[in-house]
């Protein structure tokens, strides 16, 4: 039973962590339309940055966000600007330009750092919680846990009860209209895509200690945050929050008590079990 309660609060750490990367594109494709899928890439970008900075600062990982954040900011911002903006109502062509963004950024990662994997220490990183006898918890999980928590609240707040919510809101609804009550759509396009690749960062630096390194990381990243996305309605960010930590559970119990590789391929079984019989994913997208 001990090890049943183990794996699930497991899940449920590492799945709130999951749920930021399914948010962010939430936020993106709310008021783009825009699936992105060199999203895990550029949280294994923003890794690497902070690998750069530990090795030539000796900035822990949690540290590295005061410049991790801006760069993936401005980083966001350009990319939306000068490559998506242009190509809008383009979605195959979209498409098509995020997978080669991940192909340019693996390679680019791969010729700088090689193939070898990396680390990041931290300071919390040996440090556990003992709850009972035969349940320890990794601290750092406990602090993505506890941050994804906080940044979730935090984006629903912002989302509902501001000027800028509404405005994200009124775009993803019906641009036009939007403009035509004097909303600047490029600006909220801009600033939500900006916002959710800076979430990424954030992210990148909870995911850090205790993970090995590696270029070509983006991938897995980016599924992770894919099936939480989908099955949360894409434009239900409850959901969507709701479902990571579901993702997250399932990875923890298949690499308990499933052998090999069919362990970890869990998620992805329950998630076509799931599309079969509600293709529009656990939760109504919201309108």
């Amino acid at each position: 039973m001990d090890i049943l309660f183990q794996s699930v609060l497991q899940g449920l750490l590492m799945g709130a962590t999951y749920g930021i990367i399914a948010l962010s594109m939430g936020m993106v494709f709310s008021v783009s339309g825009v699936v992105n899928f060199a999203h895990g890439d550029l949280i294994t970008l923003s890794m690497f940055v902070a690998f750069t900075l530990y090795t030539v600062l000796g900035l822990d990982p949690y540290g590295s966000v005061v410049i991790t954040v801006p760069v993936l900011l401005l980083l966001g911002g350009a990319l939306y600007w000068f490559l998506i903006k242009p190509l809008a109502g383009r979605p195959v062509t979209v498409i098509q330009l995020t997978l080669g963004l991940m192909l340019i950024i693996q390679n680019v990662l791969l010729m700088v750092y090689g193939g070898e994997f990396h680390r990041v220490p931290s300071a919390l990183e040996n440090q556990f919680l003992f709850l009972g006898e035969g349940v320890v918890l990794r601290v750092p999980q406990l602090v993505a846990f506890g941050v994804a928590i906080v940044m979730s609240a935090a984006l629903f707040v912002v989302l509902g009860f501001t000027d800028f919510g509404r405005c994200v809101r009124a775009v993803h609804q019906n641009p036009r209209a939007a403009a035509l009550v004097g909303i600047n759509v490029a600006k909220i396009q801009l600033a939500a895509f900006s916002i959710g690749m800076a979430l990424l960062a954030v992210t990148a630096a909870l995911l850090l200690p205790g993970t090995p390194l590696h270029p070509s990381d983006g991938l897995r990243y980016t599924l992770v945050g894919l099936l939480p996305f989908v099955l949360g309605g894409m434009s239900n960010f409850l959901g969507i929050l709701a479902s990571g930590l579901l993702i997250g559970i399932a990875e923890s119990i298949g690499a308990v008590y499933i052998s090999g590789t069919t362990g970890m391929a869990l998620p992805y079984m329950m998630f076509a079990v799931i599309l079969v019989f509600r293709p529009q994913g656990l939760f109504k997208g919201r309108s």
